[in-house]
């Protein structure tokens, strides 16, 4: 019965609560909430874009469904304050205007230009400060958004705008009704709370204060292109175009406005790269006849004009090509004047290769005029990251341009350092960058880098729980000297270096050194050596081939890591040679491939690819010219990570991550070298777990009590590794207020073996060997929840993850999810990190 009472009052009060979850207590008069809105009759892509037509948005609630629309009360917060005075719009009006008279006045008073200059930029940026304040209110009104009262005349211009786009897709015929439902959000108990509230309080609330919207749409007939027809005047432009129908986006089909759209953007840009350059898109105009024909079909008839009073359409040719090399330096000096190939060069010092910027400008003498290769032009020079203006423009001639092309310089020495600190374990620690840059250090326009770095971490042991206590205990710094040329370092003929010259072709030749101190178990210091080509397709794909890449480490262990070692090593176990002093030799290839706006954080993708094959020097030179003290590895390496991002609306994205990857060593130790092993767990993996502990596979050690019994719980003490990974990822992320996110998320993933057991077989027979009949049973399963706080130069992330399938326990008791509140600590874990997982 007290339980019973208990529950009642708890129901009570969140009625209470929940009353004023959509704001009906800031209504006056007869106003009404939108409460939803929908489209009915619509599916797929339709629907999703009549819902992007909406005129009024209802407000912003957490998690779609839940009533509480929280930006709209923090609008409200903002607006009448709480324990602090609401906004008052006249007396921010009378502050910014006190601002820019008492700056005008020092303004006024300043004796140099100089100082006003600085009066002036100083007064600007306080004034947009607060003139900000008086156009969108104070910070918590800014963070929030208005409450949402019910517009007819908004639902009217909606339904014009959804008729309209309908018309656009061929539903010509299409009828839309709009539908108003007066309803109560709130259930029973919440009705009489609010009816105690009421009562209470004085509010009174009405069960008509909310609306709900609806547009009804019936779509009726859809109209295709039967035919289509071309009235071209300039029979030079009329052949052009016949050329590249197969390219033209207007085809038969279903009538779509939007292919009219792309057909007048593609014949614009045609024309354009096609030496047209005065043609413009008013020349092109389309008539639809939905009448001749009958039976739902139009006729589509493409129209391009002559300009007014001539006879064709004007073609503009290059006549030459001028590059000034420093066009921000004063003019007062006499240029020196130097012509390679087609290009004129104008400079006042001689810095530059010809021969490099001559294989960065497609653009080429007699051709007729591009846009296409005016735009590759700039974006080729921008790439030699040499040039901090880039400017093109055209002198005209008759029907011959000049193209002059403007650039200059940044700085030839550039520095940056970077401190901090960050967390992949334990307690955050200290880390520095240091970066000095050296651009055109042998006047071939390469860029000369050194790097160097430092950091101390709190890294859990490989083999035992330290608890994150005491000193840090990992202790890392290095250097790394590169030099990136712009051009393929390679036997070419200056033809196909030209060719080449197109795709930002890049050689880099790096040395580098690191060092890594792990208390009381190993120091390890590895000298490196690359030799690396890239190039790139537009801003989309990125390609990377390293033909050779050589490391030598030098690794020492302490007696205790070295006996924990040995006690692998008695058990076959070839992880153990990975701390061994080892030369690595490797060959590589990496694409990148970003679609849509995935770089911005919206709709689109991105690919990785990496493959890699390990020990080529032994292959050639054989293993006996390495002696014996030193290991050697042979081995194929490959992974691909898919990821995605789909906006679902205004301020919700989903996000998908697939991540697989896969080793093989062949090599007589069948080992590989320990950077190349795969692990999961940690803020950017399974987040559920921690870093390196999940896997392999269901294998799973028990912890044991003071009398060496079993217990229940799993011990994850030791580092695990595998050969073969898979995971992958849904998360789904909402803006919460101003710079703060949240999101939910699921996790699922493990690694694996795929020859050898590296860690034995547990009292459940388990191995961590990947069998593909129940690799699916091994799968472990994490969720959580997480925020996300935009700094503007960063993201800093939290994320709680929640143990809910774990591999490694007893059959039949793999499923967690119900002990997470009676074993919170052991099954969750909290991960901090910087920028999004995926």
């Amino acid at each position: 019965m007290k339980r019973f009472f208990k529950l009642s009052q708890i129901s009570l009060f969140a009625g209470i609560f929940l009353t004023s979850c959509l704001g009906s207590k800031f209504l006056v008069d007869d106003q009404q909430i939108l409460a939803t809105q929908r489209v009915n009759g619509l599916s797929g892509s339709l629907e999703d874009d009549a819902k992007g037509l909406y005129e009024q948005e209802a407000n912003t609630r957490i998690l779609f469904g839940y009533p509480f629309t929280h930006l709209a009360h923090l609008y409200k917060l903002g607006e009448n304050g709480w324990i602090f005075k609401g906004y008052d719009q006249q007396k921010a009006i009378a502050k910014r205007d006190s601002l820019a008279a008492k700056y005008d006045q020092k303004i006024d008073a300043a004796k140099t230009d100089a100082k006003r200059l600085k009066l002036r930029n100083k007064k600007a940026k306080k004034y947009d400060k607060k003139n900000r304040k008086v156009k969108q209110g104070n910070q918590l009104m800014r963070w929030g958004e208005p409450l949402s009262i019910y517009n007819h005349l908004s639902s009217r211009l909606s339904s014009e705008k959804m008729s309209q786009y309908l018309s656009s897709q061929g539903y010509f015929d299409a009828s839309i009704q709009i539908d108003t439902t007066h309803i109560d959000s709130l259930g029973a108990v919440g009705k009489f709370a609010r009816s105690v509230r009421n009562w209470v309080s004085g509010w009174f609330g009405h069960n008509d204060r909310y609306i709900d919207l609806k547009y009804n749409i019936e779509l009726n007939t859809r109209y295709v292109i039967d035919s289509i027809q071309y009235d071209i005047a300039d029979t030079v432009l009329r052949a052009l175009i016949f050329e590249n129908l197969d390219k033209s986006p207007l085809k038969k089909g279903y009538y779509e406005q939007e292919k009219l759209s792309k057909e007048r953007d593609f014949i614009h840009t045609l024309a354009l790269n096609n030496g047209y350059y005065e043609f413009s898109k008013q020349y092109l105009e389309f008539k639809i006849d939905s009448v001749q024909l009958g039976r739902d079909t139009v006729i589509v008839r493409e129209i391009i004009k002559n300009p007014s009073g001539k006879n064709k359409h004007k073609i503009f040719y290059l006549d030459s090509i001028v590059f000034i090399t420093d066009a921000s330096v004063n003019e007062t000096f006499n240029r020196t004047q130097e012509k390679y190939r087609d290009i004129t060069f104008k400079f006042g010092k001689n810095r530059y290769s010809k021969k490099v910027l001559e294989w960065r400008v497609p653009l080429e003498q007699d051709d007729p005029y591009s846009r296409n290769l005016t735009i590759e032009t700039q974006r080729q020079l921008s790439y030699l990251d040499n040039f901090k203006f880039i400017n093109i423009n055209y002198d005209t001639t008759g029907n011959y341009f000049v193209a002059n092309i403007f650039t200059s310089s940044f700085d030839k020495y550039q520095t940056s350092s970077e401190f901090g600190l960050s967390r992949t374990q334990g307690r955050p620690g200290p880390f520095v960058n240091i970066n000095l840059k050296n651009r055109n250090t042998f006047r071939t326009l390469e860029i000369l880098s050194l790097d160097a770095n430092a950091k101390l971490e709190d890294l859990q042991s490989v083999r035992e729980e330290t608890g994150f206590a005491g000193n840090y205990t990992s202790r890392q710094f290095g250097a790394e000297a590169a030099i990136t040329f712009p051009q393929f370092l390679f036997p070419l003929g200056s033809y196909y270096k030209n060719k080449i010259g197109r795709f930002n072709p890049k050689t880099r030749v790096s040395f580098s050194f690191s060092f890594e101190d792990r208390i009381n178990e190993y120091k390890r210091l590895t000298y490196r050596g690359t030799w690396a080509y890239s190039w790139q397709v537009r801003d989309q794909i990125k390609y990377t081939l390293i033909p050779i890449q050589l490391s030598l480490t030098d690794a020492t262990t302490t007696s205790e890591f070295q006996s924990f070692l040995d006690s692998l090593t008695t058990d076959n176990n070839p992880y153990a040679l990975a701390f061994n002093s080892a030369i690595v030799s490797s060959t590589a290839f990496r694409l990148d491939l970003y679609l849509g706006d995935y770089a911005n954080g919206q709709d689109g993708g991105y690919v990785q690819f990496n493959a890699e094959i390990g020990g080529n020097l032994n292959n050639v030179l054989g293993n006996s010219l390495f002696g014996d003290s030193l290991e050697t590895y042979q081995f194929a390496k490959s992974q691909i990570d898919l990821r995605k991002i789909e906006r679902l609306t205004r301020n919700t994205n989903l996000a998908f991550r697939l991540n697989v990857g896969l080793a093989y060593p062949y090599g007589d130790n069948k080992s590989l070298p320990y950077e190349k092993y795969f692990f999961a767990g940690g803020s950017s993996s399974i987040r559920a777990w921690r870093p390196r502990r999940l896997g392999p596979g269901a294998f799973g050690i028990f912890e044991k009590d003071a009398n060496e019994n079993p217990t229940e719980f799993i011990d994850y003490s030791n580092e695990q590794r595998g050969e073969l990974l898979i995971e992958s990822s849904i998360e789904l992320r909402q803006d919460l207020v101003g710079f703060l996110e949240g999101a939910i998320f699921v996790d699922a993933g493990n690694i694996w073996t795929v020859r050898n057991s590296l860690v034995g077989v547990d009292d459940e027979g388990d191995d961590g060997v990947f069998q593909f009949n129940s690799f699916m049973q091994e799968m472990a399963v994490g969720t959580g929840i997480g925020l996300r706080f935009d700094l503007q130069f960063l993201i800093f992330r939290v994320d709680l993850g929640m143990k809910l399938f774990d591999p490694a326990q007893k059959k039949g008791e793999r499923f967690v999810g119900n002990e997470l509140f009676s074993n919170f600590s052991r099954n969750s874990e909290i991960n901090i990190g910087i920028g999004y997982p995926f």
